[in-house]
């Protein structure tokens, strides 16, 4: 699935700054020159493609780990760079991850894409490790997942996500607990019917499935 239904999407306000930015590395770059030179400069495929790299290096600052090799490909982040600019990166068609799967493994892929746009969206306008500690955040990532869930075995990133997500819940279901009891309430099937929700299910959560419904409501 194209980087297109990901995250940083530049409003036109935004792409006119970013063009004027590159504008501006580029004229100085080319500071000193004059008549011919400057022009000849001007178009030189290798400065325009340095101050290209750098812009969208700005785009995506903040960005952390495989979020920011999907934005520097992200098409509307090089397009918004790369304006009427040429440069052989301004041509290159950003490889869609999912490309050449099929089957199971091409919904899969399909999954996690949506869940990487998914959290773009839910962690937009962070800064700052604010953003990082967004983007770890168990039951915002399982959310996600719940939300564009398909009939494949989910991603791991998913699964983690959602096994944390439950057990944090069950823990702060049963936080003051002490010792035996502390089992009892997190094999309690009331305690995990309440934090299994949404269409992922863990192992944990599979306990509750081969209860009668008497013993899961209260």
């Amino acid at each position: 699935m194209a980087f297109a239904a990901r995250v940083l999407v530049l409003s036109l306000l935004v792409a006119g700054s970013v063009a004027e930015t590159v504008s501006d590395c580029i004229e100085q770059k080319c500071r000193g020159c004059g008549g011919e030179q400057c022009q000849l400069c001007r178009e030189d495929a290798k400065t325009i493609e340095t101050c290209v790299s750098g812009c969208i290096e700005s785009s995506c600052k903040g960005c952390g780990g495989e979020q920011c090799q999907l934005c520097r490909e992200d098409a509307k982040t090089i397009q918004s760079c790369c304006g009427s600019y040429e440069a052989p990166m301004c041509k290159a068609t950003p490889k869609d991850p999912c490309e050449g799967l099929y089957g199971a493994a091409s919904l899969q892929c399909v999954w996690e894409q949506s869940v990487k746009t998914c959290m773009e969206k839910s962690c937009k306008g962070c800064g700052g490790e604010q953003c990082q500690l967004c983007r770890e955040d168990a039951q915002r990532v399982a959310t996600c997942c719940d939300d564009h869930w398909h009939s494949v075995d989910p991603p791991q990133t998913c699964k983690d996500a959602k096994a944390k997500a439950v057990s944090d819940c069950v823990n702060g279901k049963c936080k003051g607990c002490g010792g035996e009891q502390c089992q009892l309430c997190r094999e309690d099937p009331k305690v995990l019917d309440q934090c299994c929700t949404g269409a992922m299910r863990t192992p944990q959560c599979e306990k509750t499935r081969a209860l009668p419904v008497s013993e899961i409501l209260p």
